[in-house]
């Protein structure tokens, strides 16, 4: 497996619609063998060549889907924006390096501000989320629009210092590269106040898969071919998981107790919060429906389905012989460090791993969406770590610039999309990585798949309601249904109090 399997994997999710081409393409090579060619190398030669172009096309079409923005110029103004410092990256990048996806921002950047007659800014803010409320209070603001990691976007929100996106101008919700798996819920009332797009490169990185090595799970006789028709036929659920990762266990060193020294066929952290938040998207478990704000709601989590799926959970956490619950380290690293020296067949986790825990894994290693609750749930789904960026426009913005920041974000969202994320895709051609295809399809699944529940925006806001999971299922919480009605009613109160204060109209 390359160091550089971050990159493949987003890459790949721009892959499928190339991989159908090359399907195409090989009935095709297939017709003209048929026909006695007798220069099979020259065919062959001819099929790659059809192929790349075909590839290209694919690329082609998504770079030329229309923006629609108005030719406009802005005088040489600042388009600033407020960015937490670890997040820059997903903004403004100061040189070229060599590395495609930094040039790909620094070349974006250069685009958009000789299109508009504008410059691109970073500014970079300890705290945006605080600082925003504070810039509203005083009535100045240091820059033209914010990104936030989700989970802090509450405080602005709840503190009302924000614009409504469907108030500024030009901004176009309906294009590709604004991400309405993660807007859609966070709408309320018809008020949006953060919005997820493909600017956040962040939302991609942290999306979460089931991580697999090739090499352990070969020698108990499942090949990667094996693993994704389970996937494709529906089959993949907690329970066929668990069945696989049970026979998973080697005793290294030895001392007959289960360590970090043995191969376990799964492995998870007691301390790893956000990797067990995913088994919500993954089951399909949602926790909040608004239906007319804000006094007609259902709290979904608050059900049946929800047991069974903690129940299952829990079995695979605490009552398979092939599952390493880890306890010790008190690092939630640890488990992708396992990983990574090959102590662990399966475990999820997010796609920034790769250039982080597994950047120097020996072994071969790959991706399956995350199992389903049963065959019966619909489809394969997921989440993505809270850390993601989310970008809002500060209530101190003057009107009048509304058409200048909506029209530079829409910009800088598009020219995301059609050039940042396909220079992974460049990589991926150029790698060993994609002599396995149906890679692409898996990452498709997944990246179709993400479930990005609006209220782990509002944690603290709402009794803590999308955190119940993982508390249930890292304690193995047995009083699921009393901890329901203990917690019911107050939970409803300040979900309507939510609502009121934040959504309704004054």
């Amino acid at each position: 497996m390359t160091k550089r399997f971050v990159s493949i994997l987003l890459a790949l999710i721009l892959a499928s619609s190339a991989l159908i081409s090359c399907s195409d393409n090989s009935a095709n090579a297939d017709d003209t063998a048929q026909a006695g060619t007798a220069d099979t190398s020259a065919a062959a030669d001819a099929s790659t060549e059809e192929t790349e172009a075909e590839e290209l096309t694919a690329l082609q079409i998504r770079q030329s889907i229309p923006d629609d923005l108005p030719e406009v110029k802005f005088d040489g103004r600042s388009f600033k924006i407020g960015t937490d410092a670890s997040k820059e990256y997903e903004i403004r990048s100061e040189e070229l390096t060599g590395e495609n996806t930094n040039d790909e921002v620094y070349e974006r950047n250069l685009r958009i501000e000789d299109r508009f007659d504008t410059t691109i800014e970073a500014v970079v803010v300890a705290t945006p989320y605080n600082d925003v409320v504070t810039a509203a209070t005083a009535g100045t603001a240091s820059y033209d629009m914010v990104g936030f990691i989700n989970f802090e976007a509450e405080i602005p929100i709840a503190a009302k210092a924000l614009y409504n996106w469907f108030d500024i101008p030009v901004y176009n919700p309906e294009k590709p590269w604004h991400n309405e798996l993660a807007n859609s819920g966070s709408t309320i009332n018809n008020k949006r106040f953060t919005d997820n797009s493909d600017l956040s490169i962040t939302t991609l990185l942290y999306t979460y898969g089931m991580f697999f090595n090739y090499q352990i799970m070969e020698r108990y006789n499942y090949t990667s071919e094996d693993l994704y028709n389970i996937v494709f036929e529906g089959q993949w659920t907690i329970d066929k998981f668990q069945e696989i990762t049970s026979t998973i266990y080697e005793d290294a060193n030895g001392n007959g107790v289960h360590d970090n020294e043995d191969v376990h066929g799964y492995a998870i952290t007691s301390t790893g919060v956000n990797t067990h938040d995913v088994w919500l998207g993954a089951l399909d478990l949602p926790t909040l429906t608004i239906i007319t704000p804000p006094d007609e709601f259902t709290i979904d989590l608050f059900n049946e389905r929800t047991i069974t799926g903690v129940e299952k959970v829990q079995k695979l956490y605490y009552e398979s012989d092939g599952t390493l619950f880890e306890k010790t380290s008190g690092n939630w690293r640890t488990i992708p460090s396992l990983f990574a020296q090959s102590r662990v067949a399966m475990t999820q986790l997010y796609f920034g791993e790769t250039t982080e825990s597994l950047s120097e894994m020996e072994d071969t290693y790959g991706i399956l969406p995350m199992p389903k609750l049963d065959e019966a749930q619909e489809g394969y789904y997921t989440n993505a770590w809270d850390q993601f960026t989310v970008f809002a426009v500060p209530l101190t913005m003057p009107a009048e610039d509304g058409q200048f920041i909506g029209t530079l974000y829409e910009a800088m969202c598009a020219e995301s999309y059609k050039y940042v994320y396909p220079a992974y895709y460049d990589q991926a051609l150029k790698s060993r990585y994609s002599a396995e295809p149906t890679t692409a399809q898996i990452i498709d699944l997944i990246m179709e798949g993400r479930k990005l529940d609006f209220t782990f925006q509002f944690g603290s806001k709402l009794n803590s309601l999308p955190y119940m999971f993982r508390g249930w299922v890292a304690n193995n919480t047995t009083n699921i249904a009393s901890q329901f009605k203990k917690n019911q009613k107050a939970l409803g109160k300040n979900v309507e109090k939510l609502l009121e204060s934040v959504y309704m109209d004054d």
